[in-house]
């Protein structure tokens, strides 16, 4: 019997695996059982009342069995449309009403006496006992200890085949609705007023158990969709990462999910030494280890393809060595209208959860007495997310022109980072000691403890700008700042970018990106990320790594270089202008370009020069699309246009060595009383393009902007690759032909 078994067991793999076949959440619980399926495939008789599953709806229908032949086969009638037809199934994939939810088929249970007798479909194993459920629909829980070797034997096996999936899923907690959600002006502070002088605060350095060794763990999937959603470094004596596997939720498709599990990874034992089951739609934002406190959030389901998220969030308690979770409570975390970005939101503590509530609006929702606590309205055109300090102790929200630290328990301002431009990301040191900055052109390094310290400014030419998402620390020398593409190691000591880094594909279908999202970070000098495992060309499993960085041969390559040896514009320097944008504006284009060469130190000179700028506007070539409005009120539009191209370039020989450039075209927003084609026509030349670029003093050779190397982040580890030839405009990728 046991080759059938496997036999089986592979065929039942390989269905899983087709687009075209029902989800493996349905199918996998059966199939681990097939042997007693097929023992019991006579367990159906004519006239029964069942439930098939409808591979085309992807649903279960009820149906009527009509006849069973020999083989098992059973033809039953089930109603489509308003019309009774009939098709044969077989027995695998028909149950009956009270199996539905069941782990595995219904079979008859005996007790260890054997007088003892009841057909039941098993639900899920709660500790000593397992829970099933009878045709009349009753459930009840039965001492493992009381049931038949038999059935000892069955229940050990199920434990062994589905792991988590034995246990019964939790119920989702009811939300309610916090006291205060809807008051914008209750408990406030906004952006200005506070604390407007630099003063000094006591370092929050990462708490010391937070040390986890190298290595790496993989494990197999439950379903074919199931991604990372959390990759979160606990630490401690085992070196625990806590990481949650999800079923990827479309918000308009609320009620089409699937089991969310946690699982506690050992990377100092190379195993997972814990899971525990959440509801079903259920995903993980954070867990606060002191309080054994878990974040999660589920949608309502909305209506429309633009309707807004309606979040609600859900705070449970949990160890690592819990079987399951205990529920605390869940509120709806959203405006009365919802939300249009994927929440943030992180534990300060077992009682305080910062959310980021609505647009540049963040709430400090109060769990124990179920109110808004706070509220924090942010100044910032990226919208960036607050980062934390080691243990929450302090919040650091960057604005336009400033990062404000603030006391993110009480939400209070204690002082003011002022910069001279707009910050994208600010990242706090491990130590809790200084705090970096990211600006389009720069990175600046300030010293939290001694507000008379001046910030020491780094050039970030090709590392700032739109494009960063986040930033870590390396170590007190390195940073590494992740795009949208890449991650590149930043060397403070020199003021370069070292080295480039890029995720193997895998290890970015496997993780649920969004920037509410634990899922990649630096602890200790070492990179945490999750990939996924392929064989036989199936996604099949799962892997965290945490591995050394740089990496190697990283440091050998990059010794003795500095930043020096690589400009090849600098003040002093002799440009060559060029302007080609039409007799009517080349005079106002010509006079602001000479005036940044001479603001950079540069040399103006026509004849013996260094570098080549280049000015021009040019129309590109006419362009026709079809546009879509958000809501319903207004029909799309379709719309013609010739963009009209701004370029500012900077070339040695061949080479380009910087570059920025905009385009006309439809903007974000119209009016209620004009048309996009409306719109379009009256745009003209961006004259005031060149003005608005900021030309950096000095330029490197771009050939090294990213850095002197490439490496590929996979499942093997750190591998070195080949780095594309691509250079940074403003903080926009332009790839380069060779």
């Amino acid at each position: 019997m046991a080759p059938l078994f496997y036999v089986l067991i592979a065929l039942g793999m390989n269905l899983m695996n087709q687009k075209n076949r029902f989800r493996a959440w349905l199918f996998i619980p059966l199939l681990l059982f097939l042997i007693p399926v097929v023992a019991e495939a006579g367990k159906f008789k004519v006239g029964d009342v069942v439930q098939v599953y409808d591979d085309w709806k992807k649903e279960w229908k009820n149906g009527t069995v009509v006849d069973v032949n020999r083989r098992g086969e059973l033809l039953i009638e089930t109603a489509s449309y308003g019309n009774l037809r009939r098709d044969v199934y077989q027995p695998k994939v028909v149950r009956f009403a009270y199996e539905d939810g069941a782990i595995g088929p219904a079979r008859t249970w005996t007790d260890t006496s054997g007088t003892f007798k009841i057909m039941a479909a098993p639900l899920g194993i709660v500790e000593d006992k397992i829970r099933l459920r009878r045709e009349d629909m009753s459930e009840i829980e039965v001492p493992i200890a009381k049931l038949g070797d038999a059935d000892q034997r069955y229940i050990d096996r199920m434990k062994a085949e589905m792991g988590i999936r034995a246990v019964p899923s939790p119920d989702p907690i009811p939300p309610i609705r916090f006291a205060g959600t809807d008051n914008e002006n209750l408990n406030a502070f906004g952006s200005v007023g506070y604390a407007e002088e630099r003063i000094a605060i006591l370092p929050d350095p990462l708490p010391s158990y937070m040390v986890i060794p190298q290595g790496g763990v993989g494990f197999g999937k439950h379903y074919e969709e199931e991604q990372f959603g959390l990759i979160q470094p606990i630490g401690g004596p085992d070196g625990l990462v806590l990481v949650s596997a999800e079923y990827p939720v479309d918000p308009r498709k609320a009620d089409e999910f699937d089991r969310t599990r946690i699982a506690w990874i050992s990377l100092k034992e190379k195993k997972i030494s814990k899971e525990q089951a959440l509801p079903d739609g259920e995903m993980v934002l954070d867990y606060h280890p002191a309080s054994h406190r878990l974040l999660t959030y589920r949608y309502k389901r909305i209506s429309g393809s633009f309707g807004r998220r309606k979040s609600i969030l859900s705070i449970w308690e949990v160890l690592p060595t819990d079987e399951s979770m205990t529920p605390i409570v869940s509120w709806e975390a959203y405006p009365e209208d919802g939300y249009d970005k994927e929440p943030w939101a992180r534990l300060i503590n077992g009682n305080l959860v910062l959310h980021r509530f609505a647009d540049k609006q963040y709430v400090g929702w109060d769990i124990a007495n179920k109110s808004v606590a706070y509220r924090i309205f942010q100044d910032n055109m990226w919208s960036t997310p607050p980062t934390l300090s080691g243990t929450s102790k302090y919040g650091f929200l960057v604005e336009n022109k400033s990062v404000r630290i603030f006391d993110a328990v009480t939400g209070t301002t204690i002082t003011k980072l002022i910069t001279e431009n707009p910050v994208k990301l600010a990242t706090p040191s491990e130590d809790g000691s200084k705090l970096a900055t990211l600006e389009e052109n720069t990175l600046t390094i300030w010293n939290l403890t001694d507000p008379a310290a001046e910030p020491v400014t780094h050039p970030a030419e090709s590392i700032g700008g739109s494009m960063a998402k986040e930033m870590y620390w390396v170590n007190s020398d390195m940073l590494m700042i992740k795009n949208f593409m890449e991650m590149i190691l930043y060397d403070l000591n020199e003021g370069i970018a070292i080295w480039n880094y890029h995720l193997e594909h895998g290890t970015v279908t496997a993780v649920k990106e969004s920037e509410g999202r634990q899922t990649m970070g630096v602890l200790n000098g070492h990179l945490v990320y999750g990939a996924e495992l392929q064989a036989n060309g199936r996604r099949a499993g799962l892997a965290v790594g945490n591995v050394k960085l740089p990496g190697p041969d990283v440091r050998e390559k990059v010794e003795g270089v500095s930043r020096e040896d690589l400009v090849v514009v600098k003040p002093g320097s002799k440009i060559r202008l060029e302007v080609r944008c039409g007799d009517q504006h080349n005079p106002a284009v010509y006079n602001a370009l000479v005036a940044k060469i001479r603001e950079n130190g540069w040399e103006l000179n026509q004849e013996d020069y260094d570098a080549i700028m280049h000015a021009e506007i040019t129309r590109g070539e006419p362009v026709t699309r079809t546009y879509r409005f958000f809501g319903f009120s207004r029909a799309p539009e379709t719309v013609t246009y010739t963009p009209i191209i701004s370029k500012l370039d900077m070339t040695i020989g061949d080479a380009t060595i910087w570059l920025n450039q905009t385009s006309t075209g439809p903007g974000m927003f119209v009016g209620a009383d004009e048309t996009i084609q409306q719109q379009v026509d009256r745009q003209t030349e961006d004259v005031n393009f060149f003005t608005r670029s900021r030309l950096p003093a000095m330029i490197l050779d771009p050939k090294y902007g990213r850095g002197f190397g490439s490496t590929k982040v996979s499942t093997k580890g750190l591998e070195p690759s080949t780095m594309q030839k691509m250079i940074y405009s403003n903080g926009r990728p332009v790839y380069l032909k060779d």
